[in-house]
């Protein structure tokens, strides 16, 4: 039978209306045959389904800059503030998740209320912050030298302890990176440019006459060895599971060995120089020894013997060292007031220097140091010694005199600002390279005291005030910045005795305190006065807390400056009888004030109203530890925050985990791994923290935390979930977090950068 009616519609749509048309109508009884015929239905239109616009809003962005935002592979470029809409539409019940593609060099872009499902109307609430990734200050290349050497063709290297890489600045002014990857602590061997290393406060570097660079790891213990062609290879040591020199690694292993290659055991290497044989000697100032390691890698020690005039030598420790050209060995004292010579005998002679006066030229014992720490040797085989704020040259029969700093002008009679030079290094022309630590400053002193500065850190001349580029924001520890709900930036001035407040709009200025001048007195915040604050808290209400140095007294006193901008004294902190000078000032959302020093025994806390008590005891949860007898026996925080229920989070750079504590005092490990270092992704006892940097800790308004040092900034949710975000900064070496007004801030290289969170 033929089906009439789809015939129909098929020639219709065919366009097929001649005589195929004319017989099918007729066989289906049409046309002038009579008959009776059903007309056929009406057709109807398909039915559209509604569709809508994803959009939202744009903030934030400056002039020339855009954003690109992107829907699955719908993108749409946002070159003004203001609102914006992706030009696909999606239908009732579609899955949409709006995200950051891309923005302009420098902004740092996050979107809000991205993810949903499309109801049946326009969506138009998807929220897109932008922010100028640096608030304020110049981001450096170099943060610190922690190591420093020149080759024979000018080429100076430096170890940057806080980026684990060493860089080179060539004769042109060119500056690489010649070893290691930045941010990424490690022992990995093999080329230069995938190389990691894991340097500690220390990585003396010495160059041998055929270029090959040796660095000495504190926090490895290891010796590694870079050749020209860009090999690096561990001579001597094993990776220890710590930075910290204890008594036994969690093998059992003792820390100082000799042996060969991976036998040996190092403690903290203060200095290592190459005697003309091309062994390497370093001083490991844990066991009071010299060690020396050939070019094998085979290591052996010896114990330092310390000679005063009419005394019998006895042991004890040294600090620097240099050798001559004829392979004699010259040793300062810990605190560099003293440099001794090491005889064949194996005891070390007074040279010159004594205990009584500081900074005198004279011969032998009529000779004072302020606190030597570098020794080089000239051709001429006189001894340049680095000494605080002066060069300071010493002949081997012990005449001291100083070359420039101090009370000596440079070449043009200017007075030299030296602080604390802390290396020194000279080249064949007879140039030499000086490191401030404290001014962060790179000097080159000619033969005639015509002093250079190297243009590598010059945003590093201390704080200053200014907006943004133009500020100077010093360097900055994790108990000396916080930030306010409204997102301003306080940052410590402890050496100026006043506190920084960093605007939103990237202006810094002095917020309380009287630059230069000590005092404890309380009152408007720019009239009062501190003695010596150390650390500082910012308080839910707009409130900042700072702990400051009583005066006349090793103690300190709680102070308040309120959202009105008193200060106003509180009452004394506990004593802790502290190692470290390590201070740590929390305060949660109800009032809740946490105070630690260092190693000092524990956390003590204050209600509001209240009294301090002790609050987390550091020898009771090391007895929770099963496995606390192997020499890490010490809890080290550097940081401690609350979340909105008022729980707080402390870190520990020892165990290398982050600990929780409720409001009744129980602690328990929160993310991480005890003694794991392999920053690995994941919950509690898988994922782990390397502690390679300095650790600080901020906490976000959903209660995420982020943890810096950990080869970039890691973040931990409300279940302990470590993961490594893609903050749009990048990955500078970022030490030191704070969180406020929906922003993540971030201090590296002497700048403050910021990060908009959703």
């Amino acid at each position: 039978m033929i089906n009439c009616f789809g015939e129909v519609q098929n020639l219709f749509r065919r366009a097929g209306c001649g005589a195929a048309l004319l017989a099918l109508l007729s066989a289906c009884g049409g046309g002038s045959g009579g008959g009776s015929s059903t007309p056929p239905p009406t057709p109807v239109a398909p039915v559209e389904t509604p569709r809508y616009l994803l959009g939202g809003t744009v903030s934030g962005l400056l002039p020339g800059a855009s954003v690109v935002l992107a829907n699955g592979t719908d993108k749409v470029t946002v070159t003004a503030n203001g609102p914006f809409s992706f030009a696909g539409k999606l239908a009732a019940g579609a899955s949409y998740e709006g995200k950051i593609d891309s923005a302009s060099a420098g902004l740092a872009c996050s979107i809000a209320q991205g993810a949903a499902t499309m109801g049946s109307a326009d969506v138009s609430n998807l929220a897109v912050r932008c922010l100028p990734i640096v608030l304020a200050g110049v981001q450096e290349r170099i943060q610190r030298v922690d190591g420093m050497a020149q080759d024979g063709v000018g080429n100076y290297y430096f170890a940057d302890a806080s980026t684990q890489v060493i860089h080179k600045l060539a004769p042109d002014g060119s500056l690489s990176i010649y070893a290691g990857m930045p941010g990424k602590a490690g022992a990995v061997d093999g080329p230069a440019a995938s190389a990691t290393f894991y340097m500690g406060g220390r990585a003396p570097l010495v160059i041998d006459g055929k270029g090959n660079l040796y660095v000495a790891e504190t926090c490895n213990g290891l010796v590694r060895k870079i050749t020209p062609a860009g090999v690096v290879s561990t001579l001597a040591g094993k990776r220890r599971a710590n930075c910290s020199a204890t008594p036994a690694e969690p093998d059992g292993v003792a820390v100082y060995a000799d042996g060969s290659g991976t036998q040996a055991r190092f403690g903290v290497i203060a200095s290592m120089v190459m005697d003309p044989n091309g062994d390497l000697l370093l001083v490991d100032d844990g066991q009071l020894q010299v060690r020396r390691v050939t070019p094998a890698g085979v290591v052996s020690s010896y114990i330092v013997m310390l000679a005063e005039p009419n005394g019998l030598p006895r042991a004890g420790r040294v600090s620097q060292m240099a050798v001559d050209a004829n392979g004699v060995i010259y040793l300062s004292n810990t605190n560099g007031s003293k440099i001794y010579r090491l005889d064949n005998n194996g005891v070390a002679s007074l040279v010159a220097g004594n205990a009584r006066t500081t900074g005198y030229d004279g011969k032998g014992v009529n000779a004072s140091f302020k606190g030597v720490r570098g020794m080089v040797f000239e051709r001429s085989g006189n001894l340049l010694l680095a000494d605080r704020d002066a060069i300071r040259r010493m002949t081997p029969a012990g005449e001291v005199t100083t070359v420039v700093g101090g009370a000596v002008p440079d070449a043009t009679g200017k007075s030299v600002d030296w602080k604390i030079l802390a290396q020194i290094s000279i080249g064949d022309a007879g140039n030499m390279l000086v490191f401030d630590a404290s001014l962060l400053r790179l000097s080159r002193v000619d033969a005639g005291n015509g002093i250079a500065t190297i243009p590598l850190m010059l945003s590093s001349m201390g704080p200053a005030d200014g907006v943004g580029a133009a500020a100077r924001v010093g360097n900055v520890k994790a108990s000396d910045m916080c930030s306010d709900p409204a997102g301003n930036v306080y940052l410590l001035d402890a050496a100026s005795k006043v506190l920084r407040r960093l605007a939103p709009n990237g202006k810094l200025e002095v917020y309380a305190g009287i630059a230069g001048r000590t005092g404890s007195d309380d009152g408007a915040r720019l009239s009062a006065t501190m003695a010596g604050p150390v650390a500082i808290a910012c308080g839910a209400d707009g409130a900042v807390y700072v702990a400051d140095k009583a005066l006349n007294s090793p103690s300190f006193n709680l102070r308040k400056i309120n959202a009105d901008g008193i200060m106003s004294t509180l009452e004394p902190l506990p004593a802790g009888g502290f190692v470290l000078q390590q201070y740590i000032l929390a305060v949660d959302k109800d009032g809740y004030i946490t105070w630690t020093e260092g190693s000092g025994g524990g956390i003590y806390r204050r209600p509001p109203g209240g009294v301090f008590s002790l609050f987390v005891s550091y020898d009771a949860l090391m007895r929770s530890f099963s496995d606390s007898d192997f020499g890490l026996q010490d809890i080290l925080p550097y940081s401690m925050v609350f979340d909105s229920k008022g729980e707080m989070y402390f870190d520990d750079y020892y165990h290398q985990v982050i600990y929780k504590v409720s409001r009744s005092g129980a602690v328990t490990v929160f993310a991480g791994t005890l003694y794991s270092t392999k920053n690995a992704d994941g919950g509690p006892g898988v994922g782990s923290l390397s502690f390679a940097g300095m650790p600080s800790l901020a906490i976000d308004k959903a209660d995420n935390l982020y943890l810096s040092g950990q080869d970039g900034v890691r973040k931990i949710d409300t279940a302990g979930v470590i993961s490594s975000p893609q903050l749009a900064w990048g990955n500078p070496i970022v030490e030191v977090l704070a969180f406020g007004n929906g922003t993540l801030y971030g201090y590296t290289a002497r700048a403050i950068v910021q990060m908009p969170l959703p």
